[in-house]
């Protein structure tokens, strides 16, 4: 499942920010290279809960500063989902 998240995560990213899916990187920071604003984290969030059908606390996603970051978020809250 992991490389499926991670290719759709940042196919959202690119569509969001601007940039193309093979310019962004797990290791980028969200905020300093993909130039993403605090709404813009909100709309990121409302996203991933409308994609996966998940709830994003608004405390999880402040924790989040890089791609990487969001997808292990993303793969966390699919786990509990489940559970």
């Amino acid at each position: 499942m992991g490389r499926e998240i991670d290719k759709e995560l940042i196919i959202m990213l690119s569509t969001m920010t601007g940039f193309e899916p093979d310019e962004i990187k797990p290791e980028m920071n969200i905020v300093k290279d993909l130039g993403v604003d605090s709404l813009k984290v909100i709309e990121i969030a409302t996203a991933i809960e409308q994609k996966y059908k998940v709830v994003v606390k608004e405390n999880e996603m402040a924790k989040i500063q890089t791609v990487g970051q969001a997808i292990k978020l993303v793969e966390k809250l699919l786990k509990k989902k489940k559970t």
